[in-house]
């Protein structure tokens, strides 16, 4: 297992990277198949098909303790957190064609508003699929949010459909008001650790297949977590 550590921007937000993550990478994709096909997904904003992972799916809930257990040493040296409870995992496909998208899920968008919310993404594709890209949002300058932003964060966007419309397709680069700070390219068995108020949006490259088949679509496992006090 390599890891390192980069910082985002101005605000310097850590984001780790960790390639050959996980022991049995091949294990984990077959538990991903076995449980497919994966259902679309209603009052959330993942464009694509999801199965979330519960305590009755034992074989991948064991698989997600085992990444929260393995990453505690770096949860604690990287972002102070020494205790995490899980608050949501499951398996995931990006299969929404660029016309299909609802708004929000044509810009960066942000998990969690609070300074305890952080996601895990396992990348588990073999072919191209792009990575996730970290932005800043151009009028406010914010690159993260927190309660306090939000209100000016929402004016922000607001005034940036005025001047820009609305965005088309999945987002990429500097436009629509967002400018691109770095990015992660999604490589096999890697994985990726990162607050959920920075803002980000999935990378998807120009020979994607937006796949419902776990062996051969853009394939992820994301767990999120909460860091306890």
């Amino acid at each position: 297992m390599s890891v390192h550590t980069i910082r985002i921007g101005e605000e310097q937000t850590p984001v780790v990277i960790i390639d050959n993550f996980f022991q049995d990478p091949e294990q984990v994709v077959q538990m991903a198949t076995d449980l497919a096909p994966f259902p679309a997904q209603t009052g959330h904003y993942y464009p694509g098909l999801r199965h979330r992972i519960t305590p009755q799916d034992q074989e991948s809930f064991a698989y997600v303790e085992a990444v929260c257990r393995g990453l505690a040493g770096i949860m604690d040296d990287v972002f102070g957190v020494r205790k995490y409870d899980i608050l949501d995992a499951g398996f995931s496909l990006m299969t929404l064609q660029p016309g299909d998208l609802q708004p929000l899920q044509r810009i960066p968008h942000f998990d969690h508003h609070t300074a305890d919310g952080y996601a895990i993404i396992h990348y588990l594709s073999k072919g191209p699929s792009g990575g996730t890209a970290f932005y800043k949002h151009e009028r406010t300058g914010f690159e993260t949010l927190t309660d306090e932003r939000l209100e000016a964060y929402a004016k922000g966007r607001e005034q940036d459909i005025r001047e820009y419309g609305l965005a088309s397709g999945y987002h990429s680069g500097d436009r629509n008001g967002f400018i691109e700070l770095a990015s992660i390219e999604a490589r096999f068995n890697r994985a990726a650790i990162y607050p959920g108020r920075i803002l980000h949006t999935g990378v998807i490259p120009e020979n994607f297949n937006f796949s419902s088949d776990p062996r051969r679509g853009r394939l992820t496992a994301n767990i999120f977590v909460r860091g306890l006090s």
